[in-house]
């Protein structure tokens, strides 16, 4: 700093003495580029112009001051922070839909209040942040109800638009009707936090949380030779597993057989599970057995003859 003080005053000596007229040295005004505030947090369900679609998503509502401090900065657009409990030190990031709260508060949804133990009042950190755009991200349902609704990829991406960044560790709600679903973020890449503003994100699941895997029993007598051979048959002829919906290839076949044993008659894409192959060798096996029988017979009759 006291080489370029000097070097200013040497460029004003030099003018002044060029020009004959005293040129006042500018003083550089510097601009922050950190907003880091704390405001006291209520729900959005107490703000005056409250609507019940503010509860869904990530977008909080700020004071007009912020908007003043944050015009005058070179920060990233669309804006985004980093908000903190204090008390904790939880985190999450999310975006911001209007600047309207009164002065020193800050309206959240209510989902991100629990997600970092907050209560009315208290005191929140908010600071803006710049993320990177997402190209991969992992969820994990609390319920296996989700991955039985009729085509739950729609849902996820309509409850997606109301969202501008995911955490890793984090929590986001989805709302479907009068139903509600929690989906835990196992995974984001290229950080461990993105926005998914104008980008191709691959999805990719884990299983839900109440999910029990089938354990399968042994048969308590022991399988005759003409069993074998159709259960080895049955292994042969059996179907590929299929690729669960929203996995990307680097990940084909992770949670195949999570996907494949879903009750209710579906898999996750929809599709009818096709028919076992063991009924129908069964049913081979046993016309080739009558068909046998019919030609040891009529061989035995002919000898007669």
């Amino acid at each position: 700093r006291r080489e370029n003080c000097a070097e200013m005053q040497n460029v004003v000596d030099f003018l002044n003495g060029a020009l004959g007229v005293p040129v006042m040295p500018q003083r550089r005004v510097v601009v922050p580029q950190e907003f880091r505030r704390q405001f006291k947090v209520y729900s959005v369900a107490c703000a005056n112009n409250y609507k019940p679609n503010m509860e869904e998503g990530d977008k909080i509502l700020l004071p007009s001051s912020a908007f003043h401090e944050l015009g005058r900065m070179h920060i990233q657009y669309p804006m985004m922070f980093q908000v903190r409990n204090p008390k904790n030190d939880m985190k999450t990031h999310c975006g911001v839909m209007e600047f309207t709260a009164p002065e020193g508060n800050a309206y959240f949804p209510f989902w991100m209040m629990n997600e970092l133990c907050l209560n009315n009042g208290e005191i929140v950190e908010i600071k803006n942040a710049t993320l990177k755009k997402g190209t991969y991200v992992k969820f994990q349902p609390h319920k296996t109800k989700f991955t039985q609704l009729s085509n739950p990829r729609i849902v996820l991406e309509k409850a997606l638009r109301a969202y501008s960044c995911l955490t890793k560790g984090g929590t986001i709600t989805i709302k479907h009707g009068q139903q509600q679903f929690y989906l835990d973020i196992v995974e984001t890449k290229p950080g461990n936090a993105i926005t998914i503003i104008d980008t191709d994100v691959n999805v990719d699941f884990a299983p839900p949380k109440d999910y029990k895997e089938e354990k399968k029993t042994k048969p308590s007598s022991k399988p005759q030779l003409g069993d074998r051979k159709v259960e080895q048959a049955a292994e042969e002829e059996e179907p590929p597993v299929l690729q669960g919906w929203g996995s990307s290839s680097s990940n084909r076949g992770s949670s195949s057989s999570y996907f494949k044993k879903l009750t209710g008659g579906q898999t996750l894409s929809g599709r009818q599970p096709k028919k076992p192959v063991v009924s129908s060798l069964l049913r081979a096996s046993a016309s080739s057995k009558s068909r046998s029988s019919s030609s040891a017979s009529s061989a035995s009759s002919k000898k007669k003859s």
